[in-house]
């Protein structure tokens, strides 16, 4: 193998977060933390080698890859990478954890594992048994802080998302059976006759792997799994857990040959009108900043999933939309971290002053908050005009008022607060942040920086990247 061969890069890729994942058990808190970073630094090499070598193939059936992995590959690595980095401060808060911090790092690269291996495989059994991976990775992780809230939210998500993982491993089996093969490449390649069986796996598959989505009515594991995990976690399950899901259902969706019969297309538009509806009035009465950003990543899955239905432009908007949320709402996660640490709460109506009390944190939450809802020039605005763009080409201009109306309501709800957090005040003086508190926060900046960059330039290997994933998926690029 060279290093131009994409099955070296595939290699480091797995090997980085497993060996990382090991060695952080070294019953020593130095080493531990250094190889959960080395291994993630490891992997983010690799998946950037992945993106700019534009690599592709299929390796027996089990492996593969194309310009759309590439995409979800790189964007995983970073947030892992970043989330990793942002742990060691946030662990130095936790004073009655659960777990040990060498079992905590282990877990994070056993959950970053589970879903960079579900990104490089083309056999779509293999796909689903990586998605389920990440649910027994990730459980143990919510309940960190040892709280009663963390452990009921913990199982909540484990029975919910096994439940619906069983719905799309039916769904595998039927179109097994209407096939005789789950390899993704070669179906997308050769779709067969879109029969009532086949359609029936589509629809079951977007039923199973949405539950992990987020999807309503799915959906209520994912608020308080995403707000009773530690933060760094947090941006790993909105940020990256989330659109990986999707990845797995784009895959089924992808062995139907153009155009979809429209019976999926309108299913899969309920689907995701609904949540992104739902979402948006459901983050207006949050009390708990981590599960405001909770509902406002369910509501941009809504919109990523009624871009899949639209297909044309709206897929482009789609993949720039999924990059630029992942990278902006894991800077509010760390942003909310730091909060966490600095007043002692997650309520909203408790924080008030960050811009005096928490200046650098305060500055960046008002910079990832809109950055999540679609304000521009971020990506996230790229991405959701796109699909409105889908829409109205389409002639579904009911669509893109329904959309505009989701945006604007998730927009107006989660900016709102975040101001009041950081610039409103009260008759009481508010007292310091504990010290230290807002470590790690140049992270934030780093994210939300990428998502600016996003939407205003064109970025070497990643823009062309999403072009030829657009293409992939069928779509249309402008």
């Amino acid at each position: 193998m060279t290093l131009t061969d994409p099955l070296w890069w595939i290699f480091l890729l797995l090997a980085a977060p497993m060996a990382g994942s090991i060695l952080s058990l070294i019953p020593h808190p130095e080493i531990s933390r250094a190889a959960a970073r080395a291994g993630a630094l490891a992997a983010v090499v690799a998946a950037t080698s992945l993106l700019v070598l534009r690599s592709q193939g299929e390796w027996g059936g089990v492996l593969g890859i194309d310009a759309l992995s590439d995409v979800f590959i790189f964007t995983v690595a970073a947030i892992y990478a970043t989330s990793v980095w942002y742990s060691s401060a946030y662990l130095r808060y936790i004073h009655n954890s659960f777990l040990s911090p060498q079992v905590y790092y282990a877990l994070m690269g056993a959950f970053a594992l589970a879903m960079l291996a579900s990104l490089v495989v083309a056999d779509l059994g293999l796909m689903w048994i990586g998605i389920e991976a990440t649910t027994v990775a990730s459980a143990l992780l919510i309940v960190l802080e040892r709280k009663p809230s963390s452990v009921e939210a913990a199982w909540r998500y484990t029975l919910i998302a096994s439940a619906g993982l069983t719905i799309a491993l039916f769904a595998l089996l039927l179109l097994y059976v209407s096939t005789g093969t789950l390899d993704a490449f070669a179906l997308a390649a050769s779709p067969p006759v879109p029969t009532l069986l086949v359609q029936m796996a589509v629809a079951l598959a977007l039923v199973g792997y949405g539950t992990k989505v987020g999807l309503f009515p799915m959906h209520s594991w994912l608020p308080d799994a995403h707000s009773e995990a530690p933060s760094p976690v947090s941006a790993l399950f909105s940020g990256v857990l989330l659109p990986t899901a999707l990845y797995a259902f784009l895959r089924v969706y992808r062995v139907l040959a153009m155009p979809v019969p429209s019976d999926l297309t309108d299913l899969l538009l309920a689907f995701g009108l609904l949540t992104a509806l739902v979402a948006a009035f459901l983050l207006q009465q949050q009390r708990s900043f981590k599960r405001l950003f909770a509902y406002s990543s369910m509501e941009v899955m809504g919109l990523a999933v009624v871009g899949v239905s639209l297909g044309g432009v709206a897929l482009y908007g789609v993949l720039i939309l999924l990059v630029s949320h992942a990278f902006a709402k894991s800077a509010a996660f760390y942003c909310s971290g730091n909060v966490l640490r600095g007043t002692g709460t997650t309520r909203i109506d408790s924080v008030h002053d960050l811009r005096h009390r928490m200046p650098w944190t305060g500055a960046a939450w008002v910079l990832a908050a809109p950055a999540v809802t679609g304000a521009p020039p971020f990506g996230t605005f790229v991405g959701e005009l796109l699909i409105i763009v889908g829409a109205v080409a389409v002639g579904a201009d009911w669509v893109a008022v329904l959309v505009i109306v989701a945006v604007l309501l998730a927009f107006l709800g989660v900016n709102a607060q975040v101001g009041g957090m950081v610039f409103g005040t009260t008759a009481e003086p508010t007292p310091p942040a504990e010290e230290g508190a807002e470590s790690g926060v140049s992270l934030a900046y780093l994210n939300v920086g990428v998502a600016l960059v996003l939407g205003i330039v064109s970025l070497p290997y990643l823009s062309s990247a999403l072009r030829a994933a657009t293409l992939v998926l069928g779509g249309h690029v402008p």
